[in-house]
C-alpha cells in the first residue's frame, strides 16, 4: 500500500522563509513538517511514497532520500504548473492504481491520522474515500463538511453535523475513473461533491479530535511549536532522535547552549550563548552574548549579534530571493516580519 504526500505549494504566507526554503521541510520540534507525515505513516505501516513536487523541489527529494534511506522509498513527481490535488493525483496514476487503495496526505500539516479507523471505515462502506474530520476550532475559517451517520453528505452544504475536513484522504483506485480528463483539478471540489449530489459513491468520514495543526502563518507556527514543546517536555510526545529535553526545552544534540534558554527550541549545530525566551532557533544559527530573543523564530544560517533584543519577530537571513517589497523589514543585515 501507498501514500502520496502533497508538497507542491509555495507557503506564501510563511514568507520571507519560504521564498529560500520549501514549506514541507521548514523544522518544527525537532524534525521537518513533512518529516512528521512522514513519521506517521511508517508508524502506521506505509513505507511507499509518492511526492509530487513544485517550488524549490531539490531540497525535499534530498532530505527524503538521506533521512529515510532504507526505511522508506519515494517517487516524485514534479509539476511544472501546479495540478490542484485532483490533477496531482491523476498524474502519478501509474504508481497508484495498482493498489485497491492509498492514502493521501498533506505534508505540511501536524497530525497522527487514525489509519486504521479510516480503513475501515471505506471497508466497511465500500465507499470511494474515507476523509478524516474533526470539530473546528473555535472562530476559525473552514468550509463546513456536513456529517451524518459516518457519511458525509456534502462539502459546504448538507445535512448532519458541520465539521472541518482536517486533510488525509484515504482513497480507492476508482477514484480513477472519476478524476476530470485535464491537467489542473481539485478532488473535493469536482470529485467527491458531483459524486454525493448523484448518490454514485459514498464519501465515509472518521472524526478525530486529537493533535492537529495548519502550519500557514508565523503566528500558527508558534502556536503548533508551543503545544509540541509542552507534550514532550510533559512526556506525552516521543520527542524526535538526535534531540533531548532539557528542564523545559528541547535541543538538538549537536546544538552548543552557554547562554540562558527557557521553553525554547535550539536546532542542529547552532550557538546558544545569549538568551531566549519563547523562541525556535533552526540549525546553524548564532545567538552571540548578550543577546535576548523573546517569541521569535529563528531561520537557518542567521547570526544575531551582542546587544540586539528582539520580541515577537520572523527572523531570515538577507538573501537576494528576498524581494524589498515593503512586506518585511530589513535591519541589522537582517530580514524581520513581524508574529
Amino acid at each position: 500500500m501507498k501514500a502520496m504526500i502533497l508538497a507542491a505549494g509555495y507557503g506564501t504566507r510563511l514568507r520571507p522563509v519560504t521564498y529560500t526554503l520549501p514549506k514541507p521541510i521548514v523544522p518544527l520540534a525537532g524534525r521537518p513538517l513533512m518529516g512528521w507525515a512522514v513519521e506517521a505513516l511508517l508508524a502506521a505501516g506505509i513505507s511507499d511514497f509518492v511526492v509530487n513536487l513544485h517550488h524549490l523541489p531539490e531540497p525535499i527529494e534530498r532530505y527524503l532520500r538521506d533521512r529515510y534511506a532504507g526505511r522508506a522509498r519515494f517517487e516524485f513527481s514534479f509539476e511544472p504548473e501546479i495540478l490542484g490535488t485532483g490533477g496531482g493525483v491523476r498524474k502519478v496514476r501509474p504508481l497508484l492504481e495498482n493498489d485497491s487503495e492509498f492514502f493521501l496526505v498533506n505534508g505540511d500539516t501536524i497530525q497522527f491520522p487514525p489509519y486504521d479507523a479510516l480503513r475501515a471505515v471505506r471497508a466497511s462502506r465500500d465507499a470511494l474515500a474515507a476523509l478524516t474530520l474533526r470539530h473546528p476550532p473555535e472562530g476559525d475559517r473552514f468550509t463546513p463538511v456536513y456529517f451524518d451517520d459516518g457519511a458525509i453528505t456534502g462539502f459546504g452544504k448538507g445535512t448532519g453535523e458541520a465539521l472541518m475536513f482536517s486533510g488525509t484522504h484515504l482513497i480507492s483506485n476508482r477514484i480513477f475513473d472519476y478524476l476530470p480528463d485535464k491537467d489542473f483539478s481539485g478532488i473535493v471540489d469536482e470529485v467527491y461533491q458531483p459524486l454525493i449530489e448523484r448518490g454514485r459513491e459514498r464519501i465515509a468520514g472518521v472524526v478525530d479530535d486529537g493533535i492537529w495543526f495548519d502550519i500557514g502563518t508565523p503566528q500558527r507556527y508558534m502556536t503548533a511549536s508551543r503545544t509540541l514543546l509542552d507534550l514532550m517536555v510533559r512526556g506525552q510526545l516521543p520527542i524526535p532522535s538526535e534531540t533531548r529535553v532539557d528542564g523545559d526545552s528541547l535541543i538538538h544534540d549537536t546544538a552548543n547552549v552557554s547562554g540562558s534558554i527557557s521553553r525554547s527550541i535550539a536546532g542542529e549545530r547552532s550557538v546558544i550563548e545569549g538568551g531566549l525566551t519563547d523562541t525556535v532557533v533552526w540549525d546553524d544559527c548564532r545567538i552571540e552574548p548578550g543577546a535576548k530573543l523573546d517569541g521569535c523564530i529563528v531561520a537557518h544560517g542567521v547570526e544575531i549579534e551582542s546587544a540586539i533584543e528582539l520580541r515577537n519577530v520572523l527572523i531570515c537571513r538577507d538573501d537576494p530571493a528576498i524581494p524589498r517589497d515593503g512586506e518585511h523589514r530589513f535591519e541589522h543585515g537582517l530580514v524581520l516580519r513581524d508574529i
